[in-house]
C-alpha cells in the first residue's frame, strides 16, 4: 500500500468511529456501546478502503496471528495473491474510553500501552501497516492521561502529534509499560523499541466544548530494533 493508501484508511477508521459517538449522543447510549460494535464499524471502513482501492481484502474479526499466545487482534486484513498465496496487509487493534472513574484510570493505561505493543510486534508480521484505534470521551481522556505519576513519561507520547519513538527499557519505570511487559511475555515478541505516528485525530464538538475524539495511530518497528529476550524482560518487570 502507498502511504496515502494508508492514510486513508487511518481517516475512514477515525471517521466511523466518531460516527457511531455521535449515534450514542444523540441515542444517550454512548455508556452501554463496546466495541464489539465498533468493530462492524472498523469492518465496514476496512471494506470501504479495499473497495476504493480495488482490492479484493479478506476482513476478519479477532483474528490470531501466527505464533501469538495472546489475545486475538481486533481486525486483521489479508489478500490472495494473483498466485493464490495469501498475503499479510496489516491489522488494527481498538480501545473504547468512555468511563471517568480515576481508580481504574491506571488500567486504562496500561491496556492501551499494551495495544501499542501488541502492534509493534505485529509489524513484523504485516506487509503494509500495524494501526491502533482509540474512540474516547473528552472526560476519559483527560482523567486517564493526566497523570503526574510514572506513566506521565508514556502518556506524553499519546498526547503528542506526528511520530514518536518508544524505547521499553528507557520507559520501564513506568508502570503501563511495567504491567505490559508482565502481562505479554511469553505470549508475543516483545520489540525493544518501535515509532507510533498519530495518523488521523476526529473530533465531536458542540458550541459547549468537545466531547469526544477518534484517534488513529500507525505503529512501526525501528530498523535495528530487536526483540528483548525473556530474561530481560524479568529484569524490566521487576524495575
Amino acid at each position: 500500500m502507498l502511504d496515502s493508501e494508508v492514510q486513508e484508511l487511518a481517516d475512514r477508521i477515525a471517521s466511523m468511529l466518531l460516527s457511531y459517538a455521535a449515534h450514542g449522543l444523540a441515542t444517550s447510549s454512548m455508556r452501554g456501546m463496546g466495541e464489539i460494535t465498533l468493530r462492524d464499524g472498523l469492518v465496514a471502513a476496512a471494506a470501504a478502503s479495499g473497495a476504493n482501492q480495488s482490492q479484493s481484502w479478506i476482513i476478519e474479526r479477532e483474528f490470531r496471528p501466527q505464533g501469538w499466545l495472546d489475545a486475538a487482534v481486533d481486525l486483521y486484513i489479508r489478500s490472495k495473491t494473483s498466485h493464490g498465496n495469501i498475503r499479510d496487509v496489516g491489522g488494527v487493534e481498538l480501545k473504547w474510553w468512555r468511563r471517568d472513574d480515576a481508580g481504574n484510570a491506571s488500567n486504562r493505561r496500561r491496556d492501551l500501552v499494551k495495544d501499542f505493543i501488541r502492534v509493534a510486534s505485529l509489524f513484523s508480521q504485516v506487509q503494509d501497516f500495524a494501526m491502533v484505534a482509540l474512540l474516547s470521551t473528552d472526560v476519559s481522556w483527560s482523567k486517564t492521561t493526566s497523570t503526574g505519576g510514572t506513566d506521565a513519561q508514556v502518556m506524553s507520547l499519546l498526547k503528542r502529534g506526528g511520530a514518536q519513538r518508544w524505547n521499553i527499557k528507557n520507559m520501564s519505570s513506568c508502570k503501563a509499560i511495567q504491567g505490559s511487559v508482565r502481562y505479554l511475555k511469553g505470549k508475543v515478541e516483545i520489540p525493544n523499541t518501535f515509532h507510533s505516528k498519530l495518523r488521523s485525530e476526529y473530533s465531536l464538538s458542540f458550541s459547549s466544548g468537545h466531547l469526544a475524539f477518534a484517534r488513529v495511530w500507525t505503529v512501526k518497528r525501528v530498523p535495528n530494533s530487536r526483540v528483548i529476550p525473556e530474561d530481560e524482560l524479568d529484569t524490566l518487570d521487576k524495575s
